[in-house]
């Protein structure tokens, strides 16, 4: 039985196929193309074509919008009044009024959330320790010349929270 099916397969690999005559492909290319609607290409094609304006829609008009509050509200929240210009002391050596430095920002980055399990002898429900890791930082600066110095310290929090659990 596996005979004769080789034989065939043998038969069939030495066929080979004739060539399609010019006047019948072009006669199906005809046919294709009268019936396939013609290829429409989008009105914008991409985002980057400047020429569509698809680039600057809502969501760029209120990205842009939030930024101009941002900038208006750091520009007159941290603008302070220039300073007239510092009468000469007298030889009296008397010192001028005010700190040679004040503070002018402090803030603190939470960098790690670690529960670090229960805590044995915390009551019937329970407790667990969580420890929070900051580096908090300070700025001064000199009114006088605009100097200004930063200090940034590593902070640990540890909290023990009660734990409660709710079977329903």
């Amino acid at each position: 039985m596996d005979e004769p099916l080789q034989e065939l397969e043998n038969e069939l690999k030495q066929l080979q196929p004739r060539r399609a005559r010019a006047r019948w492909l072009e006669q199906i290319n005809r046919d294709l193309a009268a019936e396939l609607p013609a290829p429409s290409r989008p009105r914008y094609a991409t985002a980057t074509n400047l020429g569509s304006w698809k680039w600057l829609g809502w969501r760029t008009t209120a990205v842009a919008a939030a930024l101009a509050l941002v900038a208006t509200f750091g520009v007159v929240t941290l603008r302070r009044p220039v300073p007239a210009a510092i009468p000469a002391i007298p030889d009296s050596a008397a010192p001028a009024a005010g700190p040679a430095y004040e503070p002018v920002a402090a803030s603190n980055v939470l960098y790690d959330l670690k529960d670090e399990g229960a805590v044995p002898g915390a009551g019937e429900a329970g407790a667990r320790r969580v420890r929070a890791r900051y580096v908090d930082t300070y700025t001064w600066k000199n009114p006088r010349n605009n100097a200004s110095i930063k200090w940034t310290v590593p902070r640990d929090e540890i909290r023990v929270v009660p734990a409660s659990y709710n079977p329903n």
